[in-house]
């Protein structure tokens, strides 16, 4: 994601009608209240274990990545972090999912890994999307007014991707490193954006998608990649309300087809939808 900010502030056209559904507006604030050094200190390692999750699904997980999971104890962090039952499994899953490779592993020990992981963001072998637009639209198609809502939001922090035909803006790799800018701006306008965010964007599909993703993919590391996501999502966002000292909102419902017939392909109209 690029930083556009010299092209753009936080004037940027956000009237009444979108106060609710996008950023906060904070433009009568010369200098934003900043949060306490312990909140900050929290989100801030909040937004570390969430790289750790972006990296999984931003590239297809290679010998370097397993690698460094391992020495970061990556299983005992999530395990740390996540609480209940549905936590601890998704971080047993991972680690599960590690102890099953070398710890230096060669390319052929990849070659799964990596075919499970195009099966999800390449070749939507799984039918479970990696973007927003086909889980929050009946339709169920790429690129609708999701995606531009999500770019209004990144457009208001002076954001921009770096080429949303190969990657919509409303893929779950962008959309999470927006939520992980937000955590690191120490301010609690931008945990609230965060928490609003995640509320709108994030929290209607990704844990579903996760979910679907862990029933589905063929290779432990893909699968508890997913189930880890829907997890600590859930967690995130408790985090968030605790530090911002704004309650959570409600989470944007999926339409009613989506909630139905989830399974349902996804029409492909040229020039709309990705082809492969």
């Amino acid at each position: 994601m690029a930083d556009t900010t010299k092209a753009a502030t936080h004037d940027c056209g956000f009237g009444a009608d979108h106060h609710h559904h996008g950023p906060a507006d904070e433009s009568a604030r010369p200098e934003p209240a900043r949060l306490s050094a312990e909140g900050q200190a929290a989100l801030t390692a909040a937004a570390e274990a969430l790289g750790l999750i972006i990296r999984l699904h931003d590239r297809e997980p290679d010998a370097a990545l397993v690698r460094g999971l391992k020495e970061v104890e990556a299983p005992a962090l999530f395990a740390a972090i996540l609480a209940g039952e549905d936590g601890q499994t998704a971080a047993a899953a991972l680690a599960e999912a590690l102890d099953a490779l070398p710890d230096d592993p060669a390319e052929a020990d990849m070659d799964l890994v990596a075919a499970a992981w195009a099966e999800v963001h390449i070749t939507h072998g799984l039918r479970a999307s990696p973007n927003g637009s086909v889980w929050m639209t009946v339709e169920s198609l790429e690129r609708q007014e999701p995606m531009f809502a999500v770019r209004d939001w990144y457009e208001h922090y002076g954001l921009s991707t770096p080429d949303w035909r190969r990657r919509s803006d409303d893929n779950i790799v962008h959309e999470l490193q927006f939520v992980q800018h937000l955590l690191g701006q120490g301010t609690q306008v931008a945990a609230v954006d965060a928490g609003r965010f995640m509320d709108l964007h994030v929290l209607p599909w990704v844990p579903e998608w996760g979910r679907r993703v862990a029933a589905r993919a063929a290779e432990p590391l893909i699968a508890a990649s997913g189930l880890l996501t829907a997890t600590y999502l859930e967690g995130l966002r408790e985090l968030i309300a605790q530090v911002s000292g704004v309650r959570r909102g409600p989470v944007a419902p999926l339409p009613q087809a989506q909630a139905v017939t989830p399974d349902e392909p996804e029409r492909f109209i040229p020039g709309v939808a990705e082809s492969w």
